[in-house]
């Protein structure tokens, strides 16, 4: 019975899971700053053989500690070495060089005294961090690159994402804000995420069917991961009840044992005690 259990549990969390993306990638490193001493959006100034400088303008502040914030350059002003040559994680442009006067995302961390680009350099298509994006719309951007740009266009506020292993939809806390169907020319902004009828009308216009099946999935897909979290605590209850049955019946045995040897063997028993029963 206890292995038809477990069974169950696998499957149900296999049932869960078998649509939502959870790769290791540097966006999901950037959103839970791993990795990284500073976040920004600025432009490249220089250009050198041996180096290049980027210009913070706006922080992403994903921790606004006097830590996180003594980490920055006073100047704002990152120098960074070419070593071997250093090309975009991804470009908005689909360049393959640095240029200067880019527009970037910047994920740095300072190793022993000199930054480096540690969870990607993104060229983007402006410097404004609350309407930046990181893929045009028009070009079948990828899931990754629609998750940076909302992460950063909030200031890192929105990071609950997920995605279907189509990989043609996004999800913000389960509400869907990305449809490659849509076959917009042009990213919903932030407040229009916050708009659950600008997302409804989005399906309609589209004439879209299924959605709400879509968001129906999502929601049981949680209740079941919830259902097979409480039966795997009730499994490890009955589990230990089990147990002490098992201890109790064994001891119980021996405690008798004793107490019929005792009879045999002994002239004064001592295990019908009343004190030693109790």
């Amino acid at each position: 019975m206890r292995r038809i259990i477990v069974c169950f549990i696998c499957f149900f969390m296999m049932l869960g899971n078998i649509k939502l993306v959870s790769a290791d990638t540097k966006i999901n490193s950037i959103i839970k700053n791993k990795n990284q001493d500073v976040l920004f959006v600025g432009t490249i100034s220089h250009i050198s053989d041996d180096y290049f400088v980027i210009i913070a303008k706006d922080y992403i502040n994903i921790e606004s500690t006097a830590e996180a914030i003594g980490k920055r350059t006073e100047n704002h002003r990152y120098v960074i070495m070419r070593n071997g040559g250093i090309s975009y994680t991804s470009s908005y442009h689909g360049k393959t060089t640095l240029e200067e006067g880019d527009y970037v995302i910047a994920s740095l961390k300072k190793t022993k005294g000199k930054w480096i680009i540690s969870n990607g350099l993104y060229e983007v298509d402006n410097e404004d961090y609350q309407t930046l994006s990181v893929k045009p719309c028009d070009k079948s951007p990828d899931v990754q690159s629609i998750i940076l740009k909302y992460f950063i266009n909030s200031d890192g506020r929105m990071n609950k994402f997920s995605s279907l292993s189509n990989k043609n939809k996004v999800y913000y806390r389960g509400k869907k804000i990305y449809d490659a169907r849509w076959n917009m020319k042009k990213y919903l902004t932030i407040e229009e995420i916050r708009n659950s009828e600008k997302l409804k009308q989005m399906d309609h216009k589209t004439s879209l069917v299924g959605d709400t099946e879509e968001k129906t999935s999502y929601k049981i897909r949680k209740w079941i991961m919830l259902a097979v979290d409480v039966l795997a605590v009730v499994m490890i209850v009955e589990e230990a009840k089990e147990k002490l049955k098992k201890i109790n019946v064994r001891d119980c045995c021996l405690w008798w044992s004793l107490i019929i040897y005792d009879q045999k063997h002994s002239t004064h028993p001592t295990f019908f005690n009343p004190q030693f029963m109790l």
